[in-house]
């Protein structure tokens, strides 16, 4: 490769690349991000921070995680943007990227290749009200669909899965997830 090709090549890398799957006239895209530019990794850190509340310091977002789950095709990432701001992301990941974990060895659909597991699910406060949180998961589950999952799961503090509007299945639930204190619950929901 010749010093043009590779300082384009590099430059493309450090931009992000994604797939608009839908959008609104008013500036509201919900991308599904085949790679984020390392421009953007501050923008998803600071959104995560409102995981730390709830969940402590280990649920922020770092460099490192952002490369392990914005990791498309092995995760499926999305964002919603509004006037090409990042407002919030969902991350998805198939089951079996967590065979090792205890916790997936509860669940029935281990190997099947038909689940995916939520891993993250994160707007920002003050654009919770406002309907993009329930726009950007609903492309996250129509697009899980075409691809041919059947359910979806993940891990939410105790109770909120009976709040979802598909019937949810508590798989199992955890005292003291990850030393947070809290008890949480392993739900799946057919998509």
């Amino acid at each position: 490769m010749d010093k043009n090709t590779r300082d384009l090549f590099e430059i493309s890398l450090s931009e992000t690349q994604s797939r608009v799957l839908a959008s609104t006239p008013d500036g509201i895209s919900i991308e599904l991000v085949e790679h984020l530019g390392e421009a953007e990794y501050g923008k998803i850190v600071k959104i995560s921070e409102t995981l730390v509340d709830n969940f402590g310091s280990n649920a922020r977002f770092n460099r490192s995680s952002i490369k392990k789950y914005f990791n498309y095709p092995k995760t499926m990432p999305f964002v919603i943007r509004y006037r090409d701001d990042i407002e919030g992301f969902i991350v998805g990941s198939p089951i079996e990227n967590f065979a090792k974990e205890a916790w997936a060895q509860y669940d029935d659909n281990l190997g099947k290749g038909n689940t995916i597991y939520t891993y993250a699910y994160v707007v920002k406060k003050d654009k919770r009200n406002i309907g993009i949180a329930k726009m950007l998961k609903r492309v996250y589950q129509n697009t899980l669909r075409r691809k041919g999952y059947l359910y979806m799961s993940g891990h939410v503090m105790e109770g909120v899965s009976l709040h979802f509007t598909k019937k949810s299945h508590v798989v199992r639930k955890f005292d003291n997830w990850n030393n947070t204190g809290y008890a949480f619950e392993y739900y799946r929901c057919p998509l």
